[in-house]
């Protein structure tokens, strides 16, 4: 089955496309230019360099959270356009999800991280093995303190994986101290490779949806609703 991946879910832009074992192309940018003017022109240049007509795409897989919610929302409707367009189903892969794909194989405990910001990240722990990243628990957003405490109550090594580690390392890395380890860098970037990857795995187990059922996935509301939701509880009070 031919499927188009998308993440857009943080500054990465990276589209891939491929079979369940065979990944026939990739483009990911991490460049200051926004998803909006990225996006359509690296699905139609992934499409041409591999010699594919957007008629052949079987479905579609994107990245559909937790991230930048701007991000989420324009992968999101281009990844449902396209699918609607085209008339063909879709499936959602949660971003945690896809970094750990980067790491499958790694000893101990995988643990990608996304800047939540306010001093929080998004995270989720998982085990790797062949059938792919287990999660151990629900995806969350911690404060570092509680991500800290959370990884040393497991009490074994943790890969550390995703955008939000540079911001942290220096903590985390003082804090663990020799169960600490990191992702190189090349696997620390989402990529839209991982996201066809965990697609591909969950299309087998759950299949796919139809695109207009897809919905983004937030850990935690947008900026905007929540303000909009306190303001009208404030005015019930």
């Amino acid at each position: 089955m031919l499927l188009l991946a998308i993440d857009t879910t943080t500054t990465v832009c990276s589209v891939a496309l491929g079979e369940k074992d065979k990944l026939w192309a990739e483009i990911t940018t991490n460049t200051k230019k926004t998803h909006s003017q990225r996006l359509m022109p690296a699905v139609q240049a992934l499409l041409r360099e591999a010699g594919v007509d957007k008629k052949q795409l079987q479905g579609i897989v994107v990245a559909h959270g937790p991230g930048s919610f701007t991000g989420i929302r324009i992968g999101m409707a281009t990844a449902q356009g396209l699918a609607q367009g085209l008339d063909i189903p879709m499936a959602g892969v949660m971003t945690l999800d896809a970094l750990a794909e980067g790491c499958a194989f790694a000893s101990g405990l995988i643990c990608p991280l996304l800047d939540a910001r306010r001093e929080q990240v998004y995270t989720c722990f998982y085990r790797g093995g062949t059938r792919g990243p287990q999660a151990m628990g629900p995806p969350e957003a911690l404060s570092l303190d509680e991500l800290i405490t959370k990884a040393k109550d497991f009490g074994d090594d943790v890969i550390f994986t995703g955008d939000a580690l540079g911001l942290f390392r220096k903590k985390l890395r003082a804090a663990l101290g020799t169960s600490y380890s990191e992702a190189p860098f090349a696997s620390r970037l989402n990529r839209a490779a991982l996201v066809l990857q965990k697609g591909h795995r969950d299309w087998e187990k759950v299949g796919p949806v139809p695109a207009y059922e897809l919905k983004p996935f937030y850990i935690r509301l947008p900026e905007a609703e929540r303000r909009l939701r306190e303001q009208r509880r404030g005015q019930k009070e």
